[in-house]
């Protein structure tokens, strides 16, 4: 009997230093994923199809992780800090979408999200430009508080932008391959910004200040294979940012960000699901380009996604279209190259 056709997943790079938000990214996108692809009647399951354990795995870790953020939302007190702890070890999450009723043996898109400890942008620099070169999508997750508060007087120091910026730069110069690619702006912690209308535009405004080396550089013609836009996630939904509390220690001020909580002590995340509808935009399209262009050899995933049916690349192409374009979400350039 022939062997079950080796699935190629579609991979997505995680960016951002320790305690910006990756991981706590991950889980409530996770947790509104399942909600979100119901309705475009998509089957979400976790794990890779033909790596045994990989489920269980992804469960085991996203379920503490949502665990956490649990206890920082219901926990007594006025006040939180921070969200969960930080990614000690590279680790692979895998999720893949079916059509809702097929078998299990029905065609299947498989999504691969690289994470790893936030501190490798600074001590194992290669490895994250690997990582970002292997992949399609990459999501440069943001700590909005410290890139809005003050002018974002802590913004370097808490994004470390100045390191992620060289970093995408360099990895996206690197690439002979000229294959397309998605950049993802995905302010996290950004509650309080999104309370008022009109608020959210200081939002946009501050990444394109805080980035501007980066987005600058990225819309000259070297760089025309990339899109890049901008999907702010409510992570916990009812605690907002507060304050600054700057602590002197050894001589330095070390700055300690508050988030207070609203009457409603449950975890509310809104807008998780946002990433995941402009990748698979992103995906499909550049698919189904590839097939007309004839560059489908650039990447081996374009094969599992035009083998597809009809139903699940429907489905999936509806799910996309759900993409938000206004209130904070923008698209800073690449239009073309979205769903």
């Amino acid at each position: 009997m022939l062997g079950q056709k080796e699935l190629k997943p579609f991979k997505i790079a995680m960016l951002g230093p320790t305690g910006v938000g990756k991981t706590t990214l991950l889980t409530v996108m996770r947790k509104q994923m399942n909600s979100a692809v119901d309705v475009s009647q998509l089957k979400l399951d976790t794990g890779h199809p033909q790596i045994p354990g990989s489920a269980f795995e992804t469960d085991q870790l996203l379920q503490k992780c949502l665990e956490d953020l649990d206890q920082l939302v219901k926990s007594k007190g006025y006040y939180a800090q921070g969200g969960i702890g930080g990614t000690g070890e590279p680790k692979k999450f895998y999720f893949n979408l079916s059509k809702l009723k097929k078998n299990a043996s029905s065609a299947k898109l498989v999504l691969e999200f690289q994470d790893y400890p936030g501190g490798w942008i600074e001590k194992n620099a290669s490895q994250v430009l690997d990582y970002i070169k292997d992949s399609s999508v990459t999501i440069l997750v943001i700590d909005t508080p410290p890139l809005i508060h003050k002018k974002g007087k802590y913004h370097v120091s808490a994004n470390k932008s100045e390191i992620v910026q060289q970093i995408l730069l360099r990895a996206y110069s690197e690439d002979n391959s000229n294959k397309r690619r998605l950049l993802i702006f995905a302010p996290v912690k950004c509650e309080k910004y999104l309370q008022k209308a009109n608020e959210y535009r200081q939002i946009e405004q501050s990444i394109r200040s805080g980035y501007k080396d980066l987005i600058e550089s990225l819309n000259s013609e070297e760089f025309s294979n990339v899109s890049a836009v901008i999907t702010p996630v409510q992570t916990v939904g009812n605690v907002l940012f507060s304050y600054v509390e700057e602590i002197e220690e050894n001589g330095k001020t070390i700055p300690k960000f508050w988030y207070e909580k609203t009457n409603k002590h449950e975890l509310a995340p809104y807008d998780a699901e946002q990433p995941l509808r402009y990748i698979l935009g992103f995906a499909l399209k550049d698919a189904l380009d590839a097939k007309r262009t004839q560059r489908i050899e650039l990447v081996n995933w374009f094969r599992d996604m035009l083998g597809l049916d009809d139903d699940l690349k429907t489905a999936l192409q509806k799910f996309g279209e759900g993409c938000k374009k206004d209130g904070g979400f923008v698209v800073i350039k690449g239009g073309h190259l979205l769903g």
